[in-house]
Order: C-alpha cells, then sequence, then structure tokens
C-alpha cells in the first residue's frame, strides 16, 4: 500500500512539474483535447491566469479533430498555426465537417507556456465567421434569401447584413 501512495505522489509531482517544460505545441495540444472533451477543469490548466473563468468556447463549436503546424516562438510568445475540423455547426449530419486555419496563441509566464485564450478565441471565430461568408456559409445565406421569397423589404436587409459582415471580415 506505501509502495502504491509513494508511486502516485511521484507521478503526480512530476505531471506538475514537467508542465513547466512543455513546448507550445504540448500546452496547446493538451488545452484542445480538454476543450474537444468539454473537460473544463482540464482546459484550466492550460490558459492564462485571466482566462480561466472563460474558458468554454461557445456551445455551437464542435471540435471533431486538429492538427497543428511548427510554432513560431520568441522570449516571451509563441504562435501556433492551427487546424481544426468543426461539427454540427450547420446541420446534425455527422458528415458535416468545416476546416477552420487559425493560430492557438500562448504567453510565457513562471508556470511554462500558457494559452492566451482571448486571442485565441478571437483568432478561432473571426476564421470561423470567414467560412460562414464564404464557401458552405455562402450557401446557407442563399437558401435563407430563397426562402424569403417575396419578401423582398426582408431579403434587402439579410443581404445588406451579408454584405456588411464580408467587408468587416475582409478588414
Amino acid at each position: 500500500m506505501i509502495r502504491i501512495v509513494s508511486l502516485l505522489f511521484i507521478v503526480l509531482f512530476f505531471t506538475n512539474c514537467s508542465t513547466k517544460h512543455l513546448s507550445p505545441v504540448n500546452v496547446s495540444d493538451y488545452f484542445w483535447i480538454a476543450e474537444k472533451n468539454k473537460n473544463l477543469e482540464d482546459a484550466k490548466k492550460f490558459v492564462l491566469p485571466e482566462d480561466i473563468e472563460n474558458v468554454q468556447l461557445q456551445k455551437n463549436i464542435k471540435i471533431r479533430r486538429f492538427t497543428f503546424d511548427k510554432a513560431v516562438e520568441n522570449e516571451n510568445s509563441a504562435v501556433v498555426p492551427t487546424k481544426m475540423y468543426l461539427e454540427g455547426i450547420l446541420s446534425k449530419k455527422q458528415k458535416d465537417e468545416i476546416e477552420v486555419k487559425f493560430d492557438t496563441k500562448l504567453t510565457k509566464t513562471d508556470d511554462g507556456w500558457k494559452v492566451d485564450l482571448r486571442e485565441t478565441k478571437k483568432s478561432l471565430y473571426v476564421e470561423t465567421a470567414k467560412k460562414f461568408s464564404t464557401g458552405l456559409g455562402s450557401k446557407i445565406f442563399s437558401k435563407i434569401k430563397e426562402g424569403l421569397g417575396d419578401l423582398k423589404g426582408l431579403q434587402g436587409v439579410f443581404e445588406e447584413m451579408i454584405d456588411g459582415l464580408k467587408k468587416s471580415l475582409e478588414k
């Protein structure tokens, strides 16, 4: 029994200590695994202290899988190019999958690399919005326009809203 407790203590001790030495890609990986699995307590371990209370992504974002390119690091910050495949945004069909490329942004702290969740969410949400204004997202807007039919005035409002969204995303 003492051996088991000792072994457990050693494993926990080294696991907690070793997080200081994780690379930005490793931190990104652990963070996105926790987000994918909706394990917010684990996700909190990998974000800046000021982001702990806002660690949950928007509820309609369901992560299917993700990959990373090589991190770009400097002394106090890092950017990990991230490619994420989201599901269930457009319909309930399991085959629906949207690829979103964005940057997971990290800051170096005394506790090692931490995800700057405010900047990372901004990058993710902007790129996701761009997907809706082009490609598959524009098909949805076209269907909305078709469905409005004779309601020309309301259709014009939607068209202006869509055009405004596209322009703001292009900036």
